[in-house]
Formats: structure tokens, C-alpha cells, sequence
């Protein structure tokens, strides 16, 4: 049973996130599109209308500042897969996460610092809590960070050779501490 409560949730979700990068299998890549391409060639019509769905309502986020002042909380650390590459830093916004899949509201943005240490955003994730694994716009959810979830990315602010909907990005790497 997963924990309600803000407090609960964030950390299992913190902890979630963290150990995917460990567990073999909860990360796979979902296919995108190539360098080699014009990005959108590879996408269906679908999933051109979903990332520019995605792309609206995140604009508004697109440094970290505005999405902590409208309740996205840091949910981990920078995950980072060695010899795969990094997700980033994770903030979700814990009202979202239910069962429901919703292209206008993603439960979890994904940052990463700029050559100044700014954080921009690069990614958006979505996370589900819902019996079935979920799909949007043809595209099945993986293995979430932790049992009873299912989670998609989508690079709709960073371009990631692995393609749109990879887990990682080979081309990230956290920062050092």
C-alpha cells in the first residue's frame, strides 16, 4: 500500500527514484526518434500532439524557480545510471500523482543545472499509481521507481539520442559534488 500523505509519498518517491537507476529492467528505453532524423519524423501524430501538449503547459516551468512557487517539491537527488546516463533532478508535485494519466498536468519535472548552475528543465515524467500499466499516445509506461507504479519520460525540452521517450539521457551526466 503506498503511503498517502505528502511527506510519505515525496520520500518513497525520493527512494524510488534513487534505486531505478540499480534495479535492471525499470528503465528501458522506449523508442523515439534518432540524431540521424528530423526529430519529429519518428513521432506519430500522437505523440507530436502530446509533446507539444506537454511543451505548453510546461513552458510556464521551464526554470526551476516557477514550478517550486506552484508546489513541485525535490523528490531526489540528480539520477544518474552509470555507462547508461542521468535523468536528472526529479521535483513532482504530489497532488498529481493518482491513477490518472493527464498530458496537461505531468506529475514530475526534470531538471538539470546549466553552465551558470541554473536549473532548467529538460524533461517531464510522468507517474501512475494505476492497477493497469498505462499508455498515452501509444506509448506504454515502464516499471515505476518503486512497486505499484508505472512512469514515462518525455524530453520535450532536451534533445536525448536514446530518443523522446528513453528513460536516461546518454548525453547527461549529474554534476559533481
Amino acid at each position: 500500500m503506498l503511503h498517502r500523505t505528502k511527506k510519505g509519498f515525496l520520500s518513497m518517491l525520493a527512494a524510488g527514484v534513487l534505486t531505478a537507476g540499480l534495479v535492471p529492467g525499470t528503465a528501458a528505453a522506449h523508442g523515439g526518434w534518432d540524431d540521424d532524423d528530423d526529430d519529429d519524423q519518428k513521432l506519430t501524430s500522437q505523440q507530436r500532439k502530446l509533446v507539444k501538449t506537454l511543451r505548453d503547459v510546461t513552458d510556464e516551468y521551464r526554470w526551476l524557480d516557477e514550478a517550486i512557487e506552484d508546489g513541485y517539491k525535490k523528490a531526489s537527488e540528480c539520477v544518474e545510471k552509470k555507462g547508461v546516463g542521468a535523468m536528472g533532478f526529479h521535483y513532482a508535485k504530489n497532488s498529481l500523482i493518482d491513477a490518472k494519466t493527464d498530458a496537461r498536468k505531468p506529475e514530475v519535472l526534470v531538471y538539470m543545472p546549466n553552465k551558470q548552475g541554473r536549473y532548467k528543465l529538460v524533461a517531464v515524467e510522468f507517474l501512475s499509481t494505476a492497477k493497469k500499466r498505462p499508455e498515452i499516445a501509444g506509448l506504454k509506461f515502464e516499471n515505476g521507481p518503486f512497486p505499484g507504479t508505472f512512469a514515462l519520460h518525455a524530453w520535450v525540452w532536451k534533445e536525448n539520442p536514446d530518443g523522446m521517450f528513453a528513460a536516461y539521457n546518454p548525453a547527461h551526466r549529474c554534476p559533481k559534488k
